[in-house]
C-alpha cells in the first residue's frame, strides 16, 4: 500500500488508480450502508462486483479501510461521511457571480473564502470571473453577506442568482471500467418515502447537536458508528451506536440526510473537463427542459435560477468529463437533446475554495450541552 500511496500522491490521474481502487471509489460514492460494520459490507459489495467482471480474489474489510485511508491521504478522496440536504436542515443558499478587477481577484477571492457559508469559490472564464456558492441559516444572513462582498474593493459588479427549482444534485463519478454509474440511485441509497418539504419538521436541538458531530466524517475503523456515538455523548447527547444508526435512518427518511458516502476529488481522479453551463430557456419550458438535462449522467448539478439584469440565463448545470474537449462534446449533445438554446460554458480556471458546509456551528454551547 505504501507504494500505491506514493504513486497516487501528486499524480491525480485515473490511469494511476488500480481497478480495485476505482471499484472501491465507485462503491463508497454510491453510499456506505448504515450497518454496525459498514466497511465489511463494502468489502463484500466490491468483491461481488469484481467477481462479476472475471476471476478475482475477495477483498477484506481491513483492505477496504487501508485503501480508503490511502486514497484520503493522496487527496483522491476528499472525505467520507454524511451528505446532508441543506434546505431540509433549514438553510438557504444562493449562487453569485462577480466581475472583479484582475489585479484584485486573489484578494477578493480570499475575502470571499473567509466567510464560513461560502463552500465553493472559483475563477471562471467570463467577465464575471469569480463565482461562489453561499449557504446561511436564513435569507437575511445571505443578503447581509452578499452586500458585504459587493462592497469589497475590486468588485465591479455582482449578480445573485437564487435557486427557483432543483432538478438534480448528485456529485458522484463513475471511475471503474464498466462499473455502475454512481449517479444512478441503488437500492437502499435513497429513501423512497422522504417527507415533502411542507411536511418536514425542522431539526430539533438534539438533532442539531448530533449533526454537528456527524459532519466531522465517518471514522476509518471496524465499528465507526460506535466511535461517533461516543463523540455525541462527549458533546452532551447520550446515545448508543444502535440508537445513532436508527436516528440516521430517520434522518434519511425525513430528508435531512441524502446518504453516507465518499466524495471524490474529481480533478485528482482525472476528471478535468468541468464546465458550468448556463442556458437561456423559454420560461414556459424551463421545467420540462431542466428535467431533461438532469437525466444525463455527466450532469451532477442542475437548477433553475432567477435571472439577473444583464444576465438572462435561467438554467444551470455542472457537466463533467475527462477533458475539456469531451466536456464540450457532452454539452453539445445535451443542448441538441433539448432542442438547441442560447448557452455558455464557463470553465473553471482556479479553485479558490471547496469545502463541506458546517451546519449549526453558529449555535452557542449552553450549560455544557450543545443546543
Amino acid at each position: 500500500m505504501s507504494d500505491r500511496l506514493s504513486e497516487l500522491n501528486g499524480c491525480g490521474e485515473l490511469s494511476k488508480l488500480s481497478e480495485l481502487d476505482r471499484a472501491l471509489l465507485d462503491c463508497v460514492q454510491r453510499g456506505i450502508p448504515l450497518e454496525p460494520c459498514p466497511y465489511a459490507v463494502v468489502a463484500q459489495a466490491v468483491s461481488s462486483e469484481a467477481r462479476t467482471a472475471g476471476p478475482s480474489e475477495g477483498v477484506s474489510e481491513a483492505q477496504v479501510i487501508e485503501r480508503l485511508r490511502a486514497l484520503l491521504q493522496a487527496r483522491v478522496l476528499r472525505r467520507i461521511g454524511p451528505v446532508f440536504d441543506s434546505r431540509a436542515l433549514g438553510y438557504t443558499g444562493t449562487l453569485c457571480g462577480a466581475e472583479v478587477r484582475p489585479n484584485a481577484l486573489e484578494t477578493v477571492a480570499g475575502a470571499v473564502g473567509s466567510y464560513p457559508g461560502v463552500t465553493h469559490s472559483y475563477e471562471r472564464e467570463d467577465d464575471f470571473n469569480l463565482w461562489f456558492t453561499l449557504l446561511a441559516p436564513n435569507r437575511e444572513s445571505v443578503t447581509t453577506t452578499v452586500n458585504e462582498i459587493t462592497r469589497h474593493d475590486g468588485v465591479e459588479r455582482l449578480i445573485e442568482l437564487p435557486i427557483e427549482r432543483q432538478f438534480k444534485i448528485d456529485v458522484r463519478f463513475r471511475l471503474s471500467q464498466g462499473g455502475r454509474t454512481p449517479g444512478r440511485p441503488t437500492p437502499g441509497d435513497e429513501s423512497p418515502d422522504r417527507a415533502a418539504p411542507s411536511d418536514r419538521a425542522a431539526p430539533a436541538a438534539r438533532d442539531r447537536a448530533i449533526i454537528r458531530v456527524l459532519q466531522d466524517g465517518l471514522p476509518l475503523e471496524t465499528r465507526p458508528f460506535e466511535r461517533l456515538a461516543e463523540r455525541c455523548s462527549a458533546a452532551g447527547v447520550a446515545i448508543g451506536a444502535d440508537e445513532l444508526l436508527a436516528e440516521l435512518e430517520r434522518y434519511r427518511a425525513v430528508g435531512y440526510l441524502r446518504r453516507v458516502g465518499g466524495a471524490v476529488a474529481h480533478r485528482r481522479a482525472g476528471i478535468r473537463g468541468n464546465g458550468m453551463v448556463v442556458w437561456q430557456l423559454p420560461e414556459r419550458r424551463s421545467d420540462e427542459l431542466g428535467a431533461r438535462v438532469a437525466e444525463f449522467d455527466e450532469v451532477t448539478h442542475c437548477y433553475r435560477r432567477r435571472p439577473a439584469e444583464g444576465w438572462p440565463y435561467n438554467l444551470y448545470a455542472m457537466v463533467h468529463a475527462p477533458t475539456r474537449a469531451e466536456c464540450l462534446e457532452r454539452v453539445a449533445e445535451i443542448d441538441a437533446a433539448i432542442g438547441g438554446h442560447p448557452h455558455r460554458v464557463l470553465f473553471s480556471r482556479r479553485e479558490f475554495k471547496k469545502s463541506s458546509m458546517r451546519y449549526f456551528c453558529e449555535e452557542r454551547v449552553k450549560n455544557n450541552v450543545r443546543e
